[in-house]
């Protein structure tokens, strides 16, 4: 039988995160959408046997850089606090789950990206997009999504559910083994099937649909053979994928989505699929690197 952790650890400046175990880091900040992401990591990370870090970076930005140590103090105090309360109440629902704390006087991007280079996942609480963040490049989350160096999952608030299927995203003429490697793996842990979603145009021939029916339905028969116990059906969707990828499957329990292949400059990531779904969804939301080792 598993054992619970006999303690957890905060770290502060200037300390290495480094562990042996599998980690799930978490961005924490005082939004009730970051607390969600974190009871969303805390459960992956029990199913998995991995630890979890909750990653809260304080820095002031902007005119806010000009406070007075006092207030910076302040601004410290109630980060450790919130990181605190967070991990106190996943140990107490999770008993068996370590949940460390890193604390930290950065802007929150360059740390979480820092941190994704050392962890296996990494889960990030979901806000709906203003109009500003639809025309430039997006939210901290839609940023890290682009940008860091593992996957990472963005999870709305009160729309967290494990019910539902697990859906792949794929292009059929160019498929990310890494988003169905995902999707399985997730739908094992969850015991829920997969479904592989695919666009195709509103005026589509009946002959062009069962074509491209069928060359879904093939890059799924490995997987199937992989995962005998998992069932994976095949979805068309119509019209601009833009659009109707993220309420293609209303009750999912998870997105899976790769990284556009033209890469993540500013050109190619705010007009990418990905971050239109990513900002559209109600459910949480997995991005991967179809190219990542």
């Amino acid at each position: 039988m598993r054992q619970p952790f006999p303690r957890s650890q905060r770290f502060m400046e200037g300390e290495v995160v480094l562990e042996t175990m599998t980690t799930i880091a978490v961005g924490l900040d005082h939004s009730p959408e970051s607390e969600a992401a974190a009871r969303w990591a805390a459960i992956a990370a029990t199913r998995r046997e991995a630890r979890l870090l909750l990653v809260h970076g304080y820095a002031p930005t902007g005119t806010a850089q000009g406070l007075a140590e006092f207030d910076i103090e302040n601004i410290r105090d109630a980060a450790i606090a919130r990181a605190d309360a967070v991990a106190g109440a996943l140990r107490r629902e999770n008993p068996l789950l370590r949940v460390d704390t890193l604390v930290r006087p950065d802007l929150p991007i360059p740390l979480l990206l820092k941190v994704s280079e050392k962890v296996t996942l990494l889960v990030l609480g979901h806000h709906r997009a203003g109009w500003l963040e639809r025309l430039t490049a997006g939210s901290v989350s839609a940023t890290l999504a682009a940008r860091a160096k593992c996957t990472v999952v963005t999870v709305p608030y009160g729309n967290v559910c494990f019910d539902g299927p697990v859906v792949a995203a794929i292009d059929v003429d160019a498929p990310s083994e890494k988003a169905l490697e995902a999707a399985f793996k997730v739908s094992r842990e969850i015991d829920q099937p997969v479904t592989v979603v695919c666009a195709i145009p509103d005026d589509a021939a009946p002959e062009e649909i069962s074509e491209k029916y069928a060359r879904v339905d093939a890059l799924l028969v490995p997987w199937r053979q992989r995962y005998p116990d998992r069932r994976g059906t095949v979805q068309l969707i119509n019209g601009d994928p833009h659009r109707s990828l993220a309420e293609a499957v209303p009750n999912a329990s998870l997105l899976v989505l790769s990284r556009p292949r033209s890469g993540v400059a500013f050109p190619a990531w705010t007009t990418s699929v990905t971050r239109a779904a990513l900002h559209a969804a109600r459910y949480p939301v997995a991005v991967v690197d179809h190219s990542a080792s």
